[in-house]
């Protein structure tokens, strides 16, 4: 599976990482289980609704 990064995304990203750095294990954790099973009961994937229905999401808790 493809993950797809928009610089927007990907500039909360490097804040979360220079804020917390040791989430990072964490979210690499999770990115790599979201391109081997993107609908893993853990990540709580779901379509989205309206002009991006094309689009998944995942809800990180």
């Amino acid at each position: 599976m493809k993950i797809g990064w928009t610089p927007k995304s990907l500039r909360a990203f490097k804040r979360l990482m220079r804020k917390n750095p040791n989430l990072r294990p964490l979210i690499e954790q999770t990115l790599r289980q979201l391109a081997e099973d993107p609908f893993h009961p853990t990540l709580h994937t779901h379509k989205i609704k309206g002009d991006l229905s094309n689009i998944y999401m995942v809800m990180f808790n």
